[in-house]
């Protein structure tokens, strides 16, 4: 367990501000017992998965999943008892389920900065996609937090092309500048942008690949660029540097 002295310190290293480090912390102390209650149930994806396993510079709130078979109910039970063994107090406090989309399961953490209010307890929110959507054989990683108290963990890692295609869909969809921006990072990384899996991921909402669309929803960005990038962003680039790197 941390105490505050501690976070405060580690805030200088993670790069966020004080409570971002704390639920940046309890993330990492979930995805180290999910690991050890998950073998090939859940595939860890988006833009939390860039940040914890590929350096992203962005502080993602939730954290998301592919969930191939199993029960994840069942699972995130397991965790949250693992949490409470650790020594945070831990309930999973809602389940929200959308058709055969998704599940989203919403923990409720007494952390180190907890003080006895309902204010400062922290919550972790776990998206899980019920698609079956996994088109390649995830990668296992290996994830070694800054945290003195948390071991390394390994855990299955959706392919980073896999998650480009995601966060292609994610942008013609519902146009966030938070996918912009991991799309960005991801072609700054060299990934390459396979249409065809694009087309795959897009195919759920009867939908195909359009360059022209594209341009149009990414130009729709650009008055929340600033807003919504810098309060979760180290380093917030501007919009039209991103938007010349982005042209072929």
């Amino acid at each position: 367990m941390l105490e505050r002295r501690q976070l405060q310190e580690l805030t200088r290293i993670s790069g966020f501000n004080l409570y971002q480090t704390e639920k940046d912390y309890l993330q990492h102390v979930f995805l180290l017992f999910l690991s050890t209650e998950s073998e090939k149930e859940l595939v860890f994806k988006g833009g939390t998965a860039l940040q914890k396993v590929y350096g992203l510079n962005r502080f993602s709130l939730d954290l998301d999943f592919t969930s191939t078979n199993g029960d994840d109910e069942e699972i995130m039970k397991r965790i949250a008892e693992d949490m409470e063994d650790f020594g945070y107090n831990t309930k999973v406090s809602r389940t929200e389920k959308f058709k055969d989309i998704s599940e989203t399961f919403v923990l409720k953490v007494q952390g180190p900065l907890f003080d006895g209010t309902d204010r400062s307890i922290t919550t972790l929110r776990v998206e899980v996609s019920l698609r079956r959507d996994l088109i390649l054989k995830p990668d296992a990683k290996e994830i070694v937090p800054i945290y003195p108290d948390v071991r390394p963990y390994l855990l299955l890692v959706m392919r980073l092309d896999e998650i480009l295609a995601e966060k292609m869909r994610a942008i013609l969809y519902r146009g966030r500048p938070s996918d912009l921006y991991d799309l960005w990072f991801l072609l700054k990384k060299n990934v390459k942008m396979d249409v065809n899996l694009v087309n795959a991921k897009l195919r759920y909402y009867k939908m195909t690949f359009n360059r022209e669309e594209l341009k149009t929803k990414v130009l729709e960005m650009e008055k929340r660029w600033m807003a919504e990038l810098k309060p979760i962003t180290s380093f917030t680039p501007p919009f039209e540097k991103v938007l010349n790197e982005l042209k072929p």
